[in-house]
């Protein structure tokens, strides 16, 4: 009978201690795991590219975005963190294939190009984030995700608008002023 009873409040407790865990995997969405997955990747690919960028650019303003880019992504992917976490989603240790192809292009790019190449792709990159972190801010299921993605929208929107001014300014082409990419 005392092993029962040792069986039983064994069972027990591991059920207790199991429960709030599957109860709060089971609340998050997919929706929502997935995004806090791909800021994630996001963000860790945007510390990576800031790095590589704040060694391998001679240029001052390339330089300023880098650590731009290392200070807010680190911050952003911070709270991102303790959201995953109180919400138990499984966060990737890397980047994903494509942002990690895009950081050995970085590696490769000469002197001459890499300043024009990382420009360009960040633009295209930080379009992408802003529209994925607006789409979260509006259609997110839990509250906690969609307070994050407001937050991260004006900081993604603020490096998309940093990254143009320095194309403008570095005369890359179709970056002139008005009427030019975004």
């Amino acid at each position: 009978m005392i092993k029962f009873r040792h069986l039983a409040t064994t069972f027990g407790l591991t059920a207790a201690l199991l429960a709030p865990a599957t109860a709060a995997q089971a609340d998050v969405s997919d929706r929502d795991a997935d995004f806090l997955r791909a800021a994630h990747q996001v963000n860790l690919a945007e510390i990576a590219a800031g790095r590589l960028a704040f060694t391998k650019s001679a240029d001052r303003g390339v330089k300023d975005l880098a650590v731009m880019f290392m200070r807010d992504h680190i911050r952003l992917d911070a709270e991102l963190t303790q959201v995953a976490r109180q919400l138990r989603v499984f966060l990737p240790a890397v980047p994903n294939e494509e942002q990690q192809s895009l950081a050995r292009g970085y590696a490769a790019a000469g002197a001459d190009t890499f300043d024009e190449y990382f420009v360009t792709t960040q633009l295209a990159a930080h379009r992408e984030a802003l529209t994925m972190v607006r789409a979260a801010a509006a259609e997110a299921d839990d509250s906690a995700v969609r307070d994050l993605a407001a937050g991260a929208a004006p900081v993604v929107e603020r490096h998309h608008e940093q990254l143009h001014a320095e194309a403008v300014e570095e005369g890359i082409a179709g970056y002139t002023g008005h009427g030019g990419r975004s």
